[in-house]
């Protein structure tokens, strides 16, 4: 969002939190993973922190929808056209201009047709999203939400369908455990459900806002994303036990079904181990930085991060471009200092981002002798 008021600035910072996470997960893909041996295990140990990106930016950025809808009831249709253009921009030219970056993890060229990014399900709930924030209730829309996130694990365990264009559409809406058509995915109906939960919260914390009850709204985001992250933890203590256990007490299909939905590692699509677990410490974490900036405290931190959070979309398709093709064909050799080679590479997003945020805010140069739309003309009654 341009020019985000106050009490936008910690969504904002957690936004732009989340989009640094993905910049980290991106930047050791394209560097770790060509060296292989040690440096793969450096890359998947770094992944057990940056998983918390996909899970806080789908939160959040469905958190905004509420949010946004809750501070303009009256006034919502400017706004949702707004949202229904950046929707569709993310599935047109949002989505070719990722295809070009993904040549650096393809076999065949073939396979780059084959990819569902998270941009395109983010352009989908873009586009839906306003469409039921207007039409259902907060509570309304947290059950719709955790049912579609619901339903799509089932469905997503149980089918396994045989015909091509039935395990496309169930790959594209559902996900796989083992993906046989797309090379890669995030599936619409349970990140879309994470979405539109999302927008509950939102909501429900612009009326707090509105209200000026900002730790109580700090204080419930707080103790609700603690409580989702510990049942997250417990899960997690399931799956460490199938590890140890080897599941030799359970039929192997059983076994691997509650593998997949215990495990904190199960992005692709997400089990409910994963989601609750860094779900609930996106939302905790916004609580914090919350009270954070109520306070007054860490600007110098928030501001930054808040404006990588109003150019989210931006910096994610610009990360692309900045690992994916420029650290990954570098060939740069393995070396301790690396983290510094990441915080340049920041910098210089930043900065870049920085220009951006400053051509948007310049003045706009209006025909001479028109008059700014606020300030009455010349001769005219006020």
């Amino acid at each position: 969002m341009k020019g985000s008021s106050p009490r936008l600035l910690a969504v904002d910072a957690a936004r732009g939190l989340a989009m640094l996470l993905v910049f980290l997960a991106h930047f050791v893909d394209a560097y770790l993973r060509p060296l292989g041996g040690e440096a793969e295990a450096l890359r998947q140990k770094t992944h057990l922190v940056t998983r918390l990106a996909s899970p806080a930016f789908m939160l959040i950025s469905g958190l905004m929808l509420g949010l946004l809808y809750a501070q303009r009831r009256g006034a919502f249709g400017p706004v949702r056209s707004r949202l229904w253009r950046r929707g569709l921009f993310l599935l047109t030219a949002g989505h070719l201009l990722i295809v070009p970056t993904y040549l650096s993890w393809v076999e065949e060229a073939g396979h780059l047709v084959r990819i569902l990014f998270m941009t395109d399900t983010i352009g989908v709930a873009l586009l839906v999203g306003p469409l039921l924030v207007t039409r259902m209730g907060a509570r309304a829309r947290l059950a719709l939400g955790m049912a579609l996130v619901a339903g799509s694990q089932v469905l997503s365990l149980g089918m396994n369908s045989t015909l091509p264009a039935a395990q496309l559409t169930e790959e594209v809406l559902f996900g796989h455990l083992v993906q046989s058509v797309l090379f890669s995915n995030f599936p619409l109906v349970p990140w879309f459900g994470v979405y539109l939960a999302g927008s509950a919260v939102g909501e429900w914390l612009g009326d707090l806002l509105k209200a000026g009850q900002v730790l109580q709204a700090a204080r419930r985001l707080v103790k609700v994303g603690g409580a989702l992250a510990v049942t997250g933890l417990a899960l997690v203590a399931v799956y460490v036990w199938l590890r140890r256990s080897g599941g030799q007490h359970l039929p192997e299909g059983v076994a691997s079904a509650l593998g997949a939905l215990t495990s904190p590692k199960q992005k692709f699509p997400p089990g409910p181990a994963y989601l609750l677990l860094y779900g609930g410490m996106a939302l905790a974490g916004l609580g914090l930085l919350l009270r954070t900036e109520h306070f007054g405290r860490l600007g110098f931190l928030l501001r930054p991060a808040s404006l990588m959070g109003r150019h989210s979309l931006t910096a994610y398709l610009l990360q692309f471009y900045v690992y994916y093709l420029g650290v990954h064909y570098a060939r740069l050799p393995y070396s301790g200092l690396w983290p510094l080679l990441f915080i340049a590479t920041v910098a210089l997003q930043w900065a870049l981002l920085w220009a951006w945020d400053m051509y948007e805010r310049r003045p706009v140069a209006r025909p001479l002798g028109r008059a700014p739309a606020h300030v009455p003309a010349a001769g005219s009654r006020a």
